[in-house]
């Protein structure tokens, strides 16, 4: 049936009719906006898609056509990844007393306006064989959706544009239609991607630096216009980082006989990690601790007796995880933070009963979990040898200098360190794994 379906380049049509189910994002669930769209499509038809996605995605990889500033749903590349990639060129700047301006910007219902013969025509001029871009033209085209609540469907309405969100080849499609997205500013700033979360930065050495944001700032409008997607002005905001900021409160952007103004922001919520202008993430670890204490509130309530295998069960998918998401991207120095993130774990290993009374090191003995300091200092460690070993694409990877020097002792892999004038820069990742690593045995 498979070989059929690609032998003709057409799609049976069950296979392109979807059941729409909804996503709140954020914001009021008042508002139909706040929603994502959600297809649930065939599952015939996914098998298919994951095949293709899987030949797909390694034509682009074998011949180096992804973008190096893309994170977004491409093997060997992930949201802490970019945010390593990104801190290292930040604190290098502020290291040498420079500052950092951040265009944030945000697209309007990215996957649903990408109109399908543009997609095609850029398919077509990676080389892709005929036989899979007329598949693809099918499994976009002639689409239906629907919407069901509880046994009653709506009436079935045709997709006129977008990829269909739920399906396993749209990611991918949507990420190579916006492949050249950061060309397009390459000689004026930095632009990254994960997926449809753009930002763009430069760093700011003189006046003209600014000059030139802007000019970026226009040239990805001329793209948005060009290729029919649209930004909404309303969520791209503006982060400055560094000393002496400006205090102008809008970023003005002359376009098309009209002024764009961004916002001003203070913090910026990035990838999931919360961005402030001194870099210390203090905002985003308090947020992460009140979640953590309310997730443990919601153990507490429902889980009178709790047992060593339950509460660790629990306390690790529910309450752990939101403190160690990206912790090599946000790993605290300052002891006042440190402590206030065990403080989570402390009260969380009070809560099995058998161990109550016991000292907090006790408490960690008896259910054999480490301290969460130790666990970030781990990480840090296994982020290094990912690096260092290529099970990350090596193109896109942060800046670590391997030292050849025999003569010392430690292991065969051991880096150079770099010395940094303030502590951002000192203990950011790219430095503070140095002389730990440097330490680790063959």
């Amino acid at each position: 049936m498979f070989d059929n379906s690609m032998e003709n380049g057409l799609l049976p049509s069950d296979w392109k009719t979807s059941n729409i189910s909804v996503i709140h994002k954020k914001g009021s669930k008042h508002n139909v906006g706040n929603y994502r769209p959600i297809s649930l499509t065939c599952i015939a038809c996914k098998i298919m898609e994951s095949i293709i996605r899987d030949n797909v995605a390694q034509y682009f990889t074998v011949n180096k056509l992804f973008s190096n500033y893309q994170f977004g749903f491409i093997k060997g590349r992930s949201a802490t990844l970019q945010l390593l990639n990104i801190l290292d060129d930040w604190t290098l700047a502020l290291n040498a007393g420079k500052q950092v301006k951040v265009v944030y910007t945000d697209f309007a219902k990215a996957f649903d306006k990408v109109p399908h013969q543009r997609l095609l025509t850029k398919l077509r001029s990676y080389g892709l064989d005929y036989k899979l871009i007329s598949w693809i033209s099918d499994f976009l085209c002639c689409r239906t959706q629907r919407v069901k609540i509880d046994d009653c469907y709506s009436t079935p309405t045709p997709v006129k544009s977008g990829i269909p969100q739920g399906s396993v080849l749209g990611p991918l499609l949507f990420v190579v239609y916006i492949n050249d997205l950061p060309d397009v500013c390459r000689d004026l700033c930095a632009l990254y991607l994960f997926a449809d979360d753009a930002k763009m930065y430069k760093v700011i050495t003189q006046n003209n630096d600014l000059e030139l944001l802007i000019r970026a700032c226009q040239m990805m409008l001329e793209w948005c216009d060009i290729w029919c997607m649209q930004l909404n002005i309303d969520k791209c905001k503006t982060l400055t980082i560094g000393s002496n900021i400006n205090t102008n409160t809008t970023f003005d952007i002359p376009y098309s006989g009209d002024v764009l103004q961004l916002g001003h922001v203070p913090t910026m919520k990035d990838l999931g990690i919360i961005i402030d202008a001194d870099l210390n993430f203090k905002e985003h670890i308090y947020a992460k601790i009140k979640q953590a204490f309310s997730m443990l509130g919601i153990i507490n309530r429902n889980f009178v007796n709790l047992d060593k295998g339950t509460f660790k069960l629990l306390y690790k998918s529910l309450v752990r995880s939101h403190l160690e998401y990206g912790h090599s991207v946000w790993n605290p120095h300052r002891i006042g933070l440190i402590e206030d993130l065990e403080r989570v774990q402390k009260r969380a290993t009070r809560m099995v009963k058998s161990c109550k009374k016991l000292s907090y090191s006790e408490r960690l003995c008896f259910l054999e979990i480490p301290t969460l300091k130790y666990r970030r200092t781990r990480g840090d460690m296994i982020e290094v040898y990912k690096i260092l070993i290529g099970f990350y694409d090596p193109s896109v990877v942060p800046t670590l200098i391997r030292n050849y020097d025999t003569r010392t002792r430690g292991n065969d892999f051991k880096l150079i360190h770099n010395r940094a004038r303030l502590d951002i820069r000192k203990f950011s990742f790219a430095s503070r794994v140095v002389g730990l690593w440097n330490m680790l045995p063959n």
